[in-house]
């Protein structure tokens, strides 16, 4: 069972007054989503932006680690379980100025897999956090619950390193969010979408590219094909290059750009690299936040441009 996408963050009337929820997903672990999450948190808040930062790796939770945290007083499963009620009680202080965490560490191991009524919960009060922006940093792979919350964020950004494995698994991971986000079509529009497969199928027919389907789909329901795409272009989807080393990683980005464009049928963003630095390591070690810590180097600064960047789109 899926959530409505569309309706859950946003409801019709409030676009002003509610925070704009940002989503760092990937298809692999080790690709640096909880440093992007927290370094773009610090950014935010150092442009004067109260940011909550909400640690969604369900189960291997360790963006307090990034922050320098060693402990909090509340949990996301204080939340969940019914302990604390309002969620803006679960945010807590992280000692940078407009900057607060919903700590996921320590949760219990049931916080892993979460229930559908769990995740409807965080889903329908993530929006009623006190801030103007709302960083979701998510567990790597394609659970549904993973997906869903990635799919209901205003932009989603998912973080590559230049290596085979974790560039396989980004088409991967981006492939089952175009997917799953199709899911939630209206019913009669998913009806027709599965008797062409069913069609296809009995055809003989390759499954094809989702590029593929959306053409075939233009040229026998033009309709359907226009809410197809119509919902895909609805994404703000965008990659992140990260961990950079050689002058041909800074490539990658373009190409798996065009890629994307090519198989999936829709327009995914470029929003930049980041270069490797061992500073990073070092920050951890002090348990220091990286861009408070080292707020002149090339990797914070390459971070305060895609918040800009980010931020000028959402025009507030």
């Amino acid at each position: 069972m899926l959530m409505p996408v569309g309706n859950t963050l946003t409801q019709p009337g409030d676009e002003a007054a509610r925070p704009r929820i940002w989503a760092l997903g990937g298809g692999k672990g080790g690709v640096g989503k909880s440093f992007i999450s927290a370094s773009m948190g610090v950014a935010l808040a150092k442009a004067g932006k109260r940011v909550v930062l909400v640690d969604l790796d369900l189960g291997g939770a360790n963006l307090h680690t990034s922050l320098g945290i060693r402990s909090s007083r509340f949990t996301l499963s204080d939340y969940l379980g019914g302990k604390v009620a309002d969620i803006n009680q679960v945010a807590e202080q992280t000692g940078i100025e407009r900057l607060r965490l919903i700590n996921g560490a320590a949760d219990s191991l049931s916080i892993a897999n979460i229930q559908f009524f769990q995740k409807a919960k965080l889903l329908r009060n993530l929006p009623k956090l006190d801030a103007d922006y709302v960083i979701l940093d998510l567990g790597a792979g394609t659970s549904f619950n993973t997906l869903d919350f990635f799919i209901e964020a205003d932009h989603g950004l998912v973080s590559v390193t230049p290596d085979p494995g974790s560039v396989e698994n980004t088409y991967r991971f981006l492939k089952c969010v175009l997917i799953r986000r199709l899911r939630t079509i209206p019913k009669k529009t998913r009806e027709t979408m599965q008797q062409v497969l069913t069609q296809r199928r009995e055809g003989g027919k390759r499954a094809g590219s989702l590029a593929d389907f959306v053409e075939e789909m233009a040229r026998l329901k033009p309709s359907v094909a226009g809410s197809l795409r119509n919902e895909l272009d609805a994404m703000k989807l965008h990659i992140i290059v990260n961990q950079v080393i050689e002058p041909s990683d800074t490539e990658l980005g373009r190409s798996m750009q065009m890629v994307c464009s090519r198989y999936f049928g829709t327009q995914i963003g470029y929003l930049g690299f980041l270069h490797y630095d061992r500073l990073v390591l070092k920050a951890l070690q002090q348990r220091r936040p990286f861009l408070s810590t080292f707020p002149q180097s090339r990797l914070a600064i390459h971070v305060d441009t895609m918040v800009a960047a980010l931020m000028a789109q959402d025009d507030i």
